[in-house]
């Protein structure tokens, strides 16, 4: 799967300083950058990282 759009089959390969990109052909020649590039695990400034939490979760945890 085109880790650009998710949708289509690989078809071409972007060699990048930390490896390669895995894209389908339209992806590939229009430029787009990779998904988890631009959409990291935790969101673009890593606000939803469960490891940065700093309150309890209200299910009785701690209380």
């Amino acid at each position: 799967m085109c880790e650009a759009c998710w949708r289509d089959p690989v078809t071409a390969v972007r060699r990048t300083e930390g490896g390669r990109d895995l894209l389908c052909r339209a992806c590939a020649e229009g430029g787009w950058p990779r998904r988890v590039d631009v959409f990291p695990p935790y969101g673009i400034y890593g606000v939803h990282d469960p490891a940065k939490r700093t309150v309890a979760t209200i299910r009785g945890e701690g209380r």
